[in-house]
């Protein structure tokens, strides 16, 4: 006995209304509008991310001191950071022991000028050698070691943020609550 074509594949006509279940053309709908909304949503998520002054200048901060520290132990020379909250910049420099500078030294410190929407408005070390407030020297160790601090950042709005650097640690912890040492 041949069954007719409809029911070889699909069962029987009561069966296929007793089933629970979703057909393949529900399926194909939803995951198609599933893609349409997050093609929509995650390119305006991303430019939220990325436009933050506050989260930018942080990211920029975190990646200046890393990098310093890293030149330093790849150079095994140490190097000073300098922080000025008045003129709202980092830069570093070799550290030159017993001689001045010469003024032909082809090598500009290297720095990081935040935006105008972010100032520094606080900086924490650990070890506070004297600096006077406005400008801070951190001494970087050529094994890259440098003396734990804490910079505090602010945006025009009021939302601030603490990046913390450790002795001995490369990660810097960012935090909205200052930590004392």
């Amino acid at each position: 006995m041949l069954l007719p074509l409809h029911r070889l594949f699909w069962g029987s006509p009561e069966r296929v209304r007793d089933e629970k279940g979703f057909t393949l053309i529900e399926l194909i709908v939803v995951t198609f509008l599933i893609g349409i909304m997050l093609s929509i949503s995650i390119p305006s998520l991303r430019n939220t991310f990325f436009t933050d002054p506050l989260k930018a200048s942080t990211r920029k901060i975190i990646g200046l001191v890393t990098g310093v520290r890293e030149l330093a132990a790849r150079s095994q020379q140490p190097y000073l950071l300098h922080i000025s909250q008045m003129e709202n910049r980092i830069w570093y420099e070799k550290e030159v022991e017993g001689e001045k500078k010469q003024e032909n030294d082809t090598l500009q410190p290297e720095e990081l000028l935040l935006s105008e929407a972010v100032k520094i408005t606080e900086v924490s070390v650990s070890d506070s050698d004297g600096s006077s407030q406005d400008h801070i020297v951190i001494w970087v160790s050529k094994q890259g070691f440098i003396s734990e601090m804490i910079i505090r950042i602010e945006d025009n709005d009021g939302n601030h943020l603490n990046v913390r650097f450790y002795t001995f640690l490369d990660p810097a912890i960012v935090s909205d609550q200052v930590v004392p040492f």
